[in-house]
């Protein structure tokens, strides 16, 4: 955030009481695109109408409209654990939003919000100038301590900025993915005997397991141009991410402090519409119990309808079949 926020790990926070929703709104004005439900919007290659592809980099920039709304069953009065037994929630709490870019390091404009603003669903405009964006940008919120307490015995944070709260961002994409599954998972050639793929690995508890593509495809799997490359990749792909998805679940012992590890539960907590909080909890249950075992066959389901939805199946496959049929 813009401002120095520190989060007080070891106090009991809440999470998720707050849920943001917005639109994008194109230069035009009039076209307007909202963020799903799952919180993560991929606009490259947005189809707007008659198969008409949206290219974020056309425009300078686009604009954002966010609504805040208290998530289900949930109100103000939740956050009296978290603040002095003499102070109101209202007084001392309050909203901090702004739109971020991980990869640039660019920050909007942090906005203040009272937290009795939003049960009046108000609308908040952020404006995003793309040539300080690469990949995508995110849409971050907090419920911060805006002033500081003296009592330094209390169970609850005290001081001035830490986080009480924090708000599942919404993820807005802007450039292609072209890498399969972005940076995560580490794909190359290799001699690989007869196999066009091969996965290696998926038995070792620690290192990420890697995917191989057969040396003597090399020249053609590592071009962008060829329609029988995006069919392959297409076909693979499910097969890949379930088989990871396996290996995080069911063999990985999960280091927090590891980036690869981080980086690759980040993935599939946004393609499995699942908080990173949540996985991680499943991951470190009892290897391959009822409950967790259940937590996978469940996953793996919206994994399978996710990757379809990130990455255009339906469009791609009827551009081959229209180009096969001719």
């Amino acid at each position: 955030m813009s401002e120095r926020i520190i989060k007080i790990e070891p106090y009991k926070t809440y999470d998720d009481i707050i849920r943001l929703s917005g639109k994008v709104i194109l230069p035009d004005g009039q076209t307007e695109i909202n963020i799903p439900e799952e919180r993560n919007l991929n606009l490259y290659n947005y189809e707007i109408e008659n198969g008409i592809g949206i290219k974020p980099r056309d425009y300078s920039s686009l604009n954002l409209k966010v609504n805040l709304s208290w998530r289900q069953d949930s109100h103000i009065g939740m956050f009296d654990n978290l603040v002095l037994d003499t102070e109101n929630p209202a007084e001392v709490l309050a909203l901090r939003m702004q739109v971020q870019c991980e990869k640039t390091r660019w920050c909007g404009e942090q906005k203040k919000v009272e937290l009795g603003v939003i049960t009046k669903r108000a609308v908040f405009d952020f404006h995003i100038p793309l040539n300080e964006i690469k990949d995508h940008v995110k849409i971050v919120a907090f419920i911060t301590r805006e002033t500081e307490a003296k009592n330094i015995f209390s169970e609850i944070p005290t001081s001035s900025l830490a986080i009480v709260s924090s708000c599942k961002p919404l993820t807005i994409q802007i450039d292609e993915v072209k890498d399969i599954a972005g940076d995560y998972l580490p794909i190359g050639p290799g001699n690989i005997g007869d196999l066009a793929f091969d996965i290696q690995g998926l038995d070792d508890a620690f290192d990420l397991p890697r995917i191989f593509y057969s040396e003597d495809l090399k020249e053609y799997l590592t071009r962008d141009d060829l329609l029988s490359v995006n069919a392959s990749i297409l076909t693979a792909l499910f097969y890949f991410l379930d088989q990871f998805l396996k290996w995080l679940i069911f063999i990985c012992r999960l280091d927090i402090n590891d980036k690869r590890h981080k980086s690759i539960v980040e993935m599939f907590a946004t393609n499995c519409s699942i908080s990173k909080e949540e996985l991680t909890s499943i991951i470190e249950k009892e290897k391959l119990c009822a409950e967790q075992t259940k937590a996978y066959l469940e996953l793996s389901k919206k994994l399978f309808k996710n990757v379809q939805l990130q990455y255009k199946y339906k469009r791609e496959l009827r551009n081959l079949f229209k180009i096969d049929a001719k």
